[in-house]
């Protein structure tokens, strides 16, 4: 099965929108139109997208190139725009033997099943299947074809922009098709009103040879954006059938990995038209300056949130009866809840609402390893219990990390769909490594950072230890270590560096705004991250997009990621690899290089939200079956 999208015409009705540009690459909140097809094609799992081309082909080609979200594009010039079944043999050649789905790139159709409609396809062994929505508006039919079916759904009948629609099917290009249709382009009559082979006189040429054409309601509204009017439309489409957002998270006060995640989902939701807000204990101006157009509700609570989170468990207790009792006042107004760590996936049970959670860990991988009976009795009845109630009202678990995705399989027995985290590679590219240098007196020096909470599961101890072996070899060594403080901790690595006299080796600058950390990131040598099994995935990520190597362990959350795709270097030998990377620069530079080029494609906080705003629909759609 390949896609055949057509993208060949200017479309001169826009006038002075499509002056300097093809009409399918006009943005519709933040993505142009082409994009909604290209998505589409990629939910039907082809083995090739092939694009049809024409007018400022190379804007095209340029913004798409030769793949997609992992599949192969290729592309086909009509010289002369002479219709779509002309387009269509034009690329007989790259369709060859396969069956193919077309789309037309001006094309927005909300709530596409399509492949709900490839799986029927299938299962009928259909000849051709055609696209449709039930229209209201009669007269908007006039302006794409009307179709007339038996009472089974069999076509008999396709009418190119009929005067008077008979009935309320309107006709979209999405059309799933045996290969066998190219063998009707000699057959199809020329339209006299147009001067060229339509679509729908092609198929109509086979369903009087006796072919099975079918038709499919393919989503809730269509629009061919031909028009000022069709792309206003458009987007109001695209609102009002976009699902409304409610994430629910502890705190967004202390400004941390988990809350920059949710900011960045926040706007993004935003710029693809879908109304959210965020409920939460605590806020900041800091984090509503951040937010584009997103209300963070906080609820009435006397309870003392310690960041980043609770004095003791009377107080989790307490954020789940405020949460509750908020989420029964206001979760009418909002399609899906987006959970964000416990204690709030407890709030919403029993389910009322579609519900995602992102899952960054359990909330029994805090527990004390050394705990006695009582406590350990303790935590398997809430073990027990968080089973239950995820269980029962979590409808969809998303994590970041393999690990976690195995976690929740060990824990709920639910398969977690892998999202990979976003990374805001233009920001952290564009640090001034001078500033850094002259702020904090840098020049001359071999310089390994580490960046995040300085806290026991951060593990900056292994990296001052680190430092420790090497400070002979590399008699200029500097670690800085950049976050906030956690007392005890620090004086921990305070008393470890006096009683080894690495006082010269060690600069804490304390806790950065985003602006400073990427400046220390572009004069550092290499970043150093030996975190453990939970937190602080981010950073290292962050850190590559400063063109510089990282050092990370083997127990970090994304381990297998940046070994998979040769992002860094990763072991628990820290000395060694900081050693390789002093005397090995150029190599290692090279591949950060490499490392920040594919960030840029493939980690981006564009491509994180729109795999979670998927998630979100898909589970709207699984609730809305169930009930």
């Amino acid at each position: 099965m390949k896609a055949i999208i057509l993208a060949g015409g200017r479309g001169s009705r826009l006038n002075e929108i499509t002056k300097d540009r093809n009409k399918s690459m006009i943005k519709l909140f933040e993505k142009p139109i082409i994009e909604y097809n290209l998505e589409q094609a990629v939910e039907l799992n082809v083995k090739e997208i092939v694009i049809i081309v024409g007018y400022r082909a190379n804007e095209i080609i340029k913004y798409i190139g030769k793949e997609y979200k992992g599949i192969k594009v290729s592309y086909v010039f009509q010289k002369k725009q002479r219709g779509l079944v002309h387009a269509i043999e034009c690329a007989k050649k790259a369709i060859g033997n396969s069956d193919f789905a077309l789309m037309l790139s001006d094309e927005i159709v909300t709530n596409p099943d399509i492949k709900g409609m490839l799986k029927k396809f299938r299962e009928k062994d259909l000849f051709a299947f055609c696209g449709v929505v039930f229209e209201e508006d009669k007269s908007s039919i006039s302006k794409t074809y009307s179709v007339m079916v038996n009472k089974e759904g069999r076509v008999f009948r396709l009418i190119e922009k009929p005067r008077f629609p008979i009935n309320n099917i309107k006709g979209t290009g999405h059309c799933i098709l045996k290969n066998e249709i190219l063998d009707y382009i000699d057959r199809t009559p020329i339209n006299a009103n147009r001067g060229e082979k339509e679509l729908v006189d092609m198929i109509q040429a086979a369903i009087d040879e006796g072919k099975r054409v079918d038709i499919y309601k393919l989503g809730e509204d269509y629009v061919n954006v031909n028009t000022e009017e069709d792309l206003n439309l458009a987007k109001e489409l695209i609102k009002k059938n976009n699902p409304k957002v409610l994430i629910v998270h502890t705190q967004m006060k202390f400004f941390g990995g988990a809350e920059l995640l949710i900011v960045e989902l926040a706007n993004w939701l935003t710029k693809r038209g879908i109304k959210n807000d965020i409920l939460a204990l605590s806020k900041s101006k800091e984090v509503e300056d951040k937010l584009i157009n997103t209300e963070i509700i906080i609820p009435k609570h006397k309870i003392d949130l310690q960041p980043p989170g609770f004095k003791n468990i009377k107080d989790i207790f307490k954020a789940i009866k405020v949460f509750r009792k908020s989420l029964k006042e206001i979760e009418k107004k909002y399609d899906i809840i987006n959970f964000h760590d416990f204690p709030v996936t407890w709030s919403l049970w029993p389910r009322k609402k579609p519900c995602v959670w992102f899952m960054n860990l359990p909330p029994n991988l805090y527990s004390k390893p050394d705990a006695g009976f009582f406590l350990k009795t303790l935590n398997k009845m809430r073990i027990w219990l968080d089973r239950f109630i995820v269980r029962n009202s979590v409808d969809v678990i998303t994590v970041a990390e393999k690990l976690n995705q195995t976690r929740a399989m060990q824990r709920y027995g639910m398969k977690a769909r892998l999202i990979d985290f976003g990374v805001n590679y233009d920001f952290f590219s564009k640090g001034n490594a001078n500033k850094a240098i002259n702020k904090w007196d840098l020049k001359g020096k071999f310089i390994v950072i580490q960046s995040g909470q300085i806290i026991n599961v951060k593990n900056q101890l292994e990296s001052v230890k680190a430092i420790k072996e090497i400070k002979n070899k590399i008699p200029n060594v500097l670690l800085i270590l950049a976050g906030k403080e956690e007392v005890d901790y620090r004086k921990k690595i305070d008393e470890y560096i006096k009683k080894n006299k690495l006082e010269k080796h060690i600069l804490f600058t304390g806790n950065l705004v985003r602006e400073e950390l990427r400046d220390l990131y572009k004069t550092s040598d290499v970043g150093l991250f030996p975190i453990g099994r939970q937190g602080g995935v981010l950073a290292p990520f962050e850190f590559l997009c400063s063109g510089n190597p990282i050092i990370v362990s083997e127990d970090i959350e994304t381990a297998s990621l940046i070994k998979k795709n040769n992002l860094g270097i990763v072991t628990k030998e820290y000395d060694k690899a900081l050693l390789g990377v002093y005397k090995n620069r150029e190599k290692y530079k090279q591949q950060a290089k490499k490392a920040g080029f594919f960030i840029k494609k493939n980690l981006s906080w564009e491509i994180f939200s729109d795999k979670i705003i998927k998630v979100f629909k898909d589970a709207l759609r699984t609730y809305k079956k169930e009930l």
